[in-house]
Order: C-alpha cells, then structure tokens, then sequence
C-alpha cells in the first residue's frame, strides 16, 4: 500500500505486451521500488480480458494479495486484423477496447474504494475525438471507454480513489507498424513521459503529446466538409 511519502507499494499492468505499459513501468520502477505485477494472456495473472469470468476472478486475485496502488490498464486492438472480416475486427474492438475493458475498470474502481486510495490510469485515444472514415470503429470503441471513465473520475471524486485518463494520438510502436505516419507522432518512451505527467496531475485527461488538446478542439468544431476533407489525406 501507499507509505507514509505516498510512493507506489504495488502496480498492475494489464496488458503486459502494450510498449506504452512497458514504458511507463520502467520509470515507475526508476522513480520507487514497487511490486509490479504484469497481466498478459498467460502467465500466474493471465487474463483472456473478453471472458467475463476471468476479469473477475483476476480482479479477486489482484486484491486477495493486498492493497493494489496503481492499476494501469493497456489493454487495446486497432481492429485491422487483415485475416477477419470488417464485422469480425468490429466485434473484437468492441470486445476489447469497451466491453472488457469498462468491466474491468468499475471492477478495480469498486475494490479500490474498499480500500479507500488508489489511482487507475486509462489509455484512451485520440481517435475518440471525432470519426474518421480510416478509424471510426476503433475510435468508437474508445470513446466509449473515455466517456465511462470520465464519469467513473467524477463519481469518485473525495473517495480516494482517482482515475486518469491518457488520450495519445500516433504512438510509434509495434501496434502502428507499417501504417502511415501521423502528425505529432511520438515514441511510446515519450507517452510514457505524458503518463508519468497524468499521475501526477490534478486534472483528470492528460493529451500526448499536449498540443493535441487544441488540435481536439479545432477537429471538434472544423465543419463537416472540411473535416472530411483533411481526413482522406
């Protein structure tokens, strides 16, 4: 748990394969000496993160071991599987990016209150900002996910209990490998960099890099036409 300089006893990442996760632990590490435990697919915390049963009994076994600190949830997929039909990678986003996703964060949300502290941190997207006719699906998905959090930080307001949320936008990475290039793209050492920067902030939505919070509010408000047509670009 929490000691008396408030450093991280104990952090989970779900989604062991994300380099963005990968990332943001090493300078957790770096900063204190936490346990940290690493959730992928296999493993002594493996999680099948689209089996309702599994997030639950992962959530059981995080918690039966002792207070959890710090839970950074980095689960995702693009939805681009080339080998699955448009349906298909449509469903699995939805699975994924929402459905297991929002599950586990009320599920952590709720445990942490019991224990009254705890900070969750959720990797959202820029592409939750406005459709695009390359992305729509995946955006969707998350910002589903980024409006579930956003409420689920306001509810727990004065509980001790916070939830971040991370919006990147085109993070050099084996994920994005061998699709075009975005502008104000970063390396996942620098979203980690912009993670760091959301534990530590008061404000609940950290951008990253931090220009894309004014490049959100021109995207929001560009006219139809227009946007569709910087989008085919």
């Amino acid at each position: 748990m929490l000691n008396g300089f408030k450093s991280i006893g104990r952090l989970a990442l779900i989604g062991s394969g994300s380099e963005i996760g990968q990332a943001l632990v090493t300078k957790l590490v770096a900063d204190n000496s936490p346990e940290v435990i690493l959730i992928g697919r296999d493993g002594d915390f493996g999680l099948d993160i689209t089996n309702k049963a599994a997030r639950e009994g992962l959530v059981n076994q995080l918690f039966g071991k002792g207070d959890l600190d710090l839970a950074i949830i980095a689960v995702g997929v693009l939805g681009n599987n080339s080998a699955k039909s448009e349906i298909e990678n449509l469903l699995d986003a939805m699975d994924v990016n929402y459905l297991g996703t929002v599950h586990l964060l009320a599920l952590i949300a709720e445990r942490m209150q019991v224990q009254a502290h705890g900070t969750i941190l959720v990797i959202s997207s820029f592409a939750q900002v406005r459709p695009r006719n390359d992305n729509f699906a995946y955006g969707s998905t998350k910002a589903g996910l980024d409006f579930y959090a956003r409420g689920l930080a306001a509810k727990l307001r004065g509980t001790g209990v916070e939830v971040k949320i991370l919006r990147p936008g085109f993070v050099k990475s084996k994920m994005t490998a061998g699709m075009t290039v975005a502008p104000f793209a970063i390396t996942t050492e620098e979203c980690a960099t912009f993670a760091m920067k959301a534990l530590k902030s008061k404000k609940t939505v950290t951008w990253a890099p931090s220009l894309l919070k004014y490049v959100a509010v021109v995207f929001a408000t560009m006219p139809a036409a227009l946007f569709r047509k910087i989008s085919q670009r």
